[in-house]
């Protein structure tokens, strides 16, 4: 029937009736739950002389619960403000002055597929005003059907699935949920805890250990709860603590000094987290579970000693017309001499990868990517690195130990520059630079700047340190805390009703794949972070291409190989809707001149563990 006042039924007197009746008869049913605290009438119906009555019948039978209608926009008939979606800016301007009433979002943060960044950033706005009170994520839960391939393979179906050919629908719309149909967690759920957890550690004076407790409940102290502290050297605890007799009440801040004594190492990082966990069991809470955490970095660090590369085992440099190859004690590694690509990385006999470092600016689209159009906007990122053409490929011994792969390119119609050093160190060491130079800047945002590569697909288990144990991004990784995290590559793919970009996981120092029965691996560290992903897949298996299709988690096939993704960064994932909304600015990346770095490191058992690879510093741009 639309909004308009002339057409829809909330302003037609003959429909005044059913609308009264379906009020009163909704009220008498829940008038008693307590937990009904704010009473509706309705959801996109349109707006007028019907809702106006509606709401005056629910005032005088109950006056003791607010009334609210989307619709009714700040009309005398709603008792909140409760706009669909609002953005933050939005936000911003309503509490910019004193109003009659507060803004509680009735929808917000679309939850479709991979989604719900910037989530911070809106609460980093609420919480400013008392007129800003909150909001409702869509949706709960994905909203799909079980079913079965007809060999038995388990998977989500949507709509689109049901029904004759053309039969209308939108396709998979209402997979836009926190949790799987069975209620299984999708990772942006962790963000939404962390984000919205009502205890919060607020740093006054992070060197001497000064910090306060901040209680976000309305009525309840923090008796109840548990606060242990804990110091991580480079993800490895060294000592944890628990504060006796804390408590704060509602709305209450209280001082908290935790005194810690740290000898710091040359190179390791040391950090300090807060959690707060349940001391007893309630019906649906078991002890122990933690309520709400926080992590700060500690001001306690030293340079890490850089060795002298003449002190290591010298290279010796072999170039035919076709090959570029450096050997060292252990290891040889070989580039193609025309094109520049990594061909081969050999330690202790055993190949590493299955193909060497290439560049990337794609990311495989995400529902919210579809919904504003990202593939046609963007789309001349797709296949730039593919298509660009190798200029000047270059080989130098900087020292009997040191020896520097350089290799340059065009894209894009010679609109840019790449440019991409592999600096071998005598250890087996390779310090991968790449730096991304437009000379036209009136082109869309890049999706992705990054490297991938290909492992045996025996390289099955994995461990980083950084961010997790969840994928994150560039603006949603708030509740992810930066710690070690394993398990094997599958553990890092997350299956996404409909198969799309995931796995990314932020801020990682370091990340290690190995084959396990070998004891062999291939050891990756930031200079100073990288992004990174891990799949049994190829990144082209997640995209549908420019235009989104009918997909499903059986759609996709395990690779014979892994492959592993080490980003400077890509994109944010966005949030504030999926039929246009964009990633926020301060998560996108303005085509201008970038540049990163990092190591590669061959290794054994018998190297040592992964987090003792990363103490070993040698010069990272020489």
């Amino acid at each position: 029937m639309g909004y308009h006042p002339d057409t829809t039924l909330g302003n037609d007197p003959v429909w005044l009736e059913a609308h009264l009746d379906r009020t009163r008869r909704m009220v008498e049913r829940d008038k008693n739950h307590p937990s009904v605290i704010v009473w509706s009438l309705g959801n996109e119906g349109g707006d007028g002389s019907n809702f106006e009555a509606t709401s005056a019948w629910i005032h005088q039978r109950d006056p003791s619960r607010p009334v609210q209608y989307e619709r009714a926009g700040r009309r005398p008939h709603t008792d909140i403000y409760v706009p669909m979606y609002a953005r933050i800016p939005f936000l911003q301007q309503y509490a910019s002055e004193e109003r009659d009433r507060p803004l509680i979002m009735c929808e917000y943060a679309h939850a479709m597929g991979n989604s719900v960044g910037n989530l911070q950033d809106y609460w980093d706005v609420i919480e400013t005003s008392r007129q800003l009170q909150g909001g409702f994520i869509w949706d709960w839960i994905d909203q799909g059907l079980y079913a079965e391939t007809e060999t038995g393979e388990r998977y989500w179906a949507y709509g689109g699935d049901y029904g004759p050919a053309g039969t209308p629908s939108d396709g998979n719309f209402l997979i836009n949920g926190l949790v799987f149909p069975d209620r299984q967690i999708h990772p942006h759920l962790w963000e939404v805890k962390k984000v919205y957890q009502y205890v919060k550690v607020i740093p006054v004076d992070v060197a001497s250990g000064q910090f306060l407790v901040a209680n976000k409940h309305d009525y309840v102290d923090l008796s109840h709860l548990a606060l242990e502290l804990s110091v991580s050297a480079d993800g490895k605890v060294l000592a944890r603590d628990s504060a006796v007799g804390f408590n704060a009440a509602p709305h209450d801040t209280v001082p908290l000094d935790f005194q810690y004594q740290i000898e710091p190492e040359p190179g390791t990082e040391y950090l300090l987290m807060f959690r707060f966990l349940t001391k007893q069991s309630t019906p649906l809470v078991p002890a122990g579970h933690e309520v709400a955490w926080d992590q700060f970095q500690l001001p306690s660090y030293l340079p890490a000693e850089q060795v002298d590369p003449e002190r290591l085992p010298s290279l010796s440099l072999e170039r035919t017309p076709t090959v570029i190859s450096v050997v060292g004690e252990r290891f040889t590694v070989d580039w193609d001499a025309e094109s520049g690509r990594m061909t081969s990385f050999r330690y202790d006999g055993s190949e590493l990868i299955s193909a060497g470092p290439e560049p990337n600016f794609w990311r495989a689209p995400t529902d919210n990517d579809y919904g504003n159009r990202m593939p046609q906007r963007q789309g001349i990122w797709r296949d730039a690195a593919n298509s660009r053409t190798v200029t000047d490929v270059s080989v130098e011994q900087l020292a009997p130990s040191m020896v520097q792969v350089r290799v340059s390119a065009t894209m894009l119609s010679d609109d840019a520059d790449l440019h991409t050093s592999y600096t071998v160190f005598g250890n087996g060491d390779v310090v991968v630079n790449v730096s991304f130079e437009p000379t036209e800047t009136n082109m869309p945002d890049l999706p992705r700047f990054g490297m991938v590569l290909t492992l045996p697909a025996d390289f099955d288990s994995v461990t980083w340190y950084g961010r997790g144990p969840h994928e994150s991004y560039w603006d949603r990784k708030t509740g992810a805390a930066i710690g070690v995290y394993g398990g094997s590559v599958m553990d890092l793919y997350h299956p996404y009703v409909r198969p799309q970009e995931n796995g990314n996981r932020s801020d990682t120092r370091w990340v290690a794949l190995w084959n396990a029965a070998a004891g062999i691996g291939l050891f990756a560290a930031g200079l100073p972070t990288v992004d990174f992903s891990a799949h049994h897949f190829v990144n082209e298996d997640f995209d549908e291409g420019p235009e989104k299709r009918q997909r499903h988690t059986y759609d996709l096939e395990l690779r014979p190989f892994v492959t592993l993704n080490l980003d400077y960064r890509q994109m944010g994932v966005g949030g504030d809707n999926s039929w246009g909304a964009r990633p926020h600015g301060q998560y996108t990346l303005p085509v201008k001149g970038y540049s990163y770095s990092f190591r590669l490191r061959p290794f054994t058992q018998s190297d040592g563990e992964p987090a003792t690879l990363s103490k070993q510093r040698f010069p990272d741009n020489p």
